[in-house]
């Protein structure tokens, strides 16, 4: 047989059928998981999604200690449009499982450079020139120091849950409860509320935290609240789950200080990348009032506040319209 010139090549692959040509774009899932050297420790981390080309989330969980790596089907409605990276935070989860109570410094400066060092991880590891950086609740704050510090890691920084400062957030959530304890005539927690106005700075915060828990938890956020009451089941608890609460208890008192004196207002308003906060209506943890206050008040080269439908957790009980809005105005700053 005759060789072909490279002209008759090209014309033969111009008059093909476009379905008989080899795909050079296929998708390529990830889906891995397992422990990573961070911060001089065996910190654990997931990648997941449809294909590892998409942009790449590094998501910062709440608590401080509310570790999802239990929880990753969660995340399944996100990982068509982005590649999903879940790190249990140092004290929390699989890590705390990894490391227990010899889990050194453990300290909102280390946690920011563990965050740092994750990030740069997920660059290098998926060929990536920089990530999104998603933090719900605790893992906002943590996110907004993290941008703070090294911004030219991240496309754009998203806040759900947001937190905004401590006082703000206590105030917002004492009305709520206040409102539901009296429409509901519950007198025992509207007399609670009222003991502990009267008490000193060191005990209000604990003691009006306290009374108004029980309607702190939104009827969007219950079904969240049920997959992680399932997951920790009956006592005596064991693996991961003896792991989750182990490490909540312990990072609480590790973290207690930094949680009372929260103020991200203090780092300042100038946030160095594009900053967007998608905030549940009625979310009655760290307030949807404060939440959107704080985000008008930043100066961004780029800046959004999204309300969707659900509480605290919304953007996995929501996760429709949570990822909607991340499509609309995260995902054109990274493709």
């Amino acid at each position: 047989m005759p060789p072909f010139s490279r002209r008759t090549l090209l014309q033969a692959a111009a008059a093909a059928p476009l379905l008989a040509m080899p795909c050079a774009f296929a998708a390529t899932p990830i889906n891995e998981s397992g422990f990573v050297r961070i911060g001089g420790i065996e910190q654990w981390v997931a990648v997941q999604g449809d294909d590892r080309a998409n942009p790449v989330i590094l998501y910062l969980h709440g608590g401080p200690s509310e570790a999802q790596s239990p929880f990753l089907k969660g995340f399944m409605p996100w990982e068509h449009d982005f590649t999903v990276a879940n790190w249990d935070q140092r004290g929390a989860g699989k890590t705390y499982g990894r490391n227990g109570e010899a889990t050194p410094d453990l300290t909102l400066e280390r946690l920011i450079n563990d965050a740092i060092e994750v990030a740069e991880y997920l660059r290098t590891h998926l060929a990536q020139r920089k990530v999104i950086l998603v933090g719900q609740s605790w893992g906002s704050f943590l996110g907004v120091n993290v941008i703070k510090r090294r911004p030219d890691l991240f496309y754009a920084f998203v806040g759900t849950g947001q937190v905004s400062g401590i006082a703000a957030m206590l105030e917002d959530r004492v009305r709520y409860a206040q409102e539901q304890a009296t429409a509901l005539g519950d007198q025992e927690t509207l007399k609670a509320l009222d003991e502990a106005r009267n008490m000193s700075i060191d005990y209000r915060l604990d003691a009006e935290a306290k009374a108004s828990r029980k309607y702190v938890i939104s009827k969007p956020d219950e079904a969240y609240a049920k997959v992680v009451n399932d997951f920790i089941g009956q006592k005596p608890l064991k693996g991961d789950a003896a792991d989750f609460m182990a490490g909540a208890k312990f990072t609480a008192q590790k973290l207690k200080d930094v949680m009372d004196t929260i103020d991200l207002r203090a780092l300042g308003l100038d946030m160095p990348i594009p900053f967007f906060v998608i905030q549940g209506r009625d979310d009655h943890i760290t307030g949807f009032a404060p939440a959107k206050a704080y985000t008008d008040e930043i100066r961004a080269p780029q800046k959004a506040f999204v309300a969707i439908d659900g509480g605290h957790y919304a953007c996995f009980t929501n996760a429709d319209e949570f990822v909607a809005a991340l499509r609309k105005y995260v995902r054109p700053l990274a493709v």
